[in-house]
């Protein structure tokens, strides 16, 4: 099962826009108005699996909410490359100190498995709906953010 959910931004007014600045500024500013444009909905993943209702004590979901992250790289080479962002929930110790590795769950409570009693455990899904259901409020976010920073920069 692929929890991968793709979204292509492409925006005249925001081409226009980065095709007059320099290479290097061009990715930093695609980085910045991507950041700022995710961090809301980051906060939100990590609320709903915070507060997600499943028997027994918090540990996991406090786990997975704190190894939830983000992740901005260019995909390809050269500054102009489109970026790929992924928001989900690290494994390890990538997850950071405060996971403690109890996020290894992830997999199951979201994908569900098949039980050794038999029968299957259905996943709860949380991550992938949140991202399917706003996928195009991120995108819009990004477009916005991103020509916020544009406009930042070109007026310094």
């Amino acid at each position: 099962m692929s929890n991968i959910v793709k979204i292509k931004v492409d925006d005249a007014r925001l081409r226009a826009v980065l095709k007059g600045l320099s290479p290097q500024m061009n990715e930093r500013v695609r980085k910045t108005g991507a950041r700022r444009a995710m961090t809301p909905f980051l906060k939100t993943l990590r609320s709903l699996w915070r507060n997600a209702a499943f028997r027994g004590k918090p540990t996991h979901r406090r786990a997975i909410a704190s190894a939830t992250r983000l992740d901005i790289r260019r995909n390809g080479s050269g500054p102009t490359a489109p970026l790929s962002l992924r928001m989900g929930v690290y494994y390890g110790r990538k997850g950071g100190a405060r996971a403690g590795r109890r996020q290894r769950v992830w997999h199951l409570l979201e994908n569900g498995f098949n039980h050794h009693a038999g029968g299957r455990v259905a996943g709860r899904r949380i991550s992938t709906t949140f991202a399917t259901s706003n996928i195009g409020k991120i995108g819009d976010a990004i477009v916005l953010e991103t020509l916020a920073a544009a406009k930042s920069v070109l007026k310094a």
